[in-house]
């Protein structure tokens, strides 16, 4: 569960809200995902400090990815991202929701099976409270949603077809969850400092198995 293949990794990188590109990304395959062009930045940028205070304290042993995770973070360093700068937000036996700092974005890592998936949302997005939900679809054919607020955000909405709502603390501006597989997805909502907002969730095993 904390060792990464090196010959892949899923990444789900968020552009916005409303858009996510997926792409399957392997050593020297040549594969390319947005914002790859980008310098691995060197320090966390102010503005997503400002934004997410997980990121303000000093960095300890248990913030570090794993190391085979860290190798094809660093090949293919989206956006700019930087695991050597990551933080953990929420971390247990099976999963862990890591925070990244990039240029001019923050990327989330989810640890899943032998791998990682990410999204990448833009620091405005995430410091409006316009970063909108990713998920994954888990061995046991579950789906976990996650994705990361600003502070201020304490708690966030998770409404599918099963239940009205599911309410989720909020940990070091992360959350996730695990719903059953099959279960019919709706949205995510907070309140944030723009006031309350509304993304949709989608069954990613719906997505892979698209034509």
């Amino acid at each position: 569960m904390r060792a990464l293949e090196r010959s892949s990794l899923l990444v789900v990188v968020l552009i916005s809200s409303a858009a996510v590109s997926v792409a399957a990304i392997a050593d020297g395959d040549g594969n390319n995902p947005p914002g790859a062009e980008a310098n691995q930045i060197v320090a966390i940028e102010p503005e997503a400090k400002e934004a997410l205070s997980v990121l303000e304290g000093s960095r300890t042993p248990v913030d570090a990815l794993p190391a085979d995770v860290t190798h094809v973070m660093d090949v293919h360093s989206d956006y700019g991202m930087n695991p050597a700068l990551s933080r953990l937000s929420i971390g247990n036996a099976t999963h862990s929701v890591y925070v990244i700092p990039a240029d001019d974005h923050v990327c989330a890592s989810f640890t899943v099976g032998e791998g990682a998936n990410i999204t990448c949302p833009p620091v405005a997005d995430v410091a409006n409270g316009q970063a909108g939900p990713a998920t994954v679809g888990l061995a046991d054919n579950d789906i976990a949603i996650y994705g990361i607020v600003p502070d201020g955000v304490d708690s966030i909405s998770v409404q599918t077809g099963t239940h009205d709502s599911t309410e989720l603390s909020v940990q070091d501006n992360a959350y996730y969850t695990v719903v059953e597989a099959g279960t019919p997805l709706r949205t995510v909502s907070y309140v944030g400092p723009s006031g309350p907002v509304e993304f949709p969730i989608y069954d990613p095993t719906l997505a892979l198995s698209a034509p």
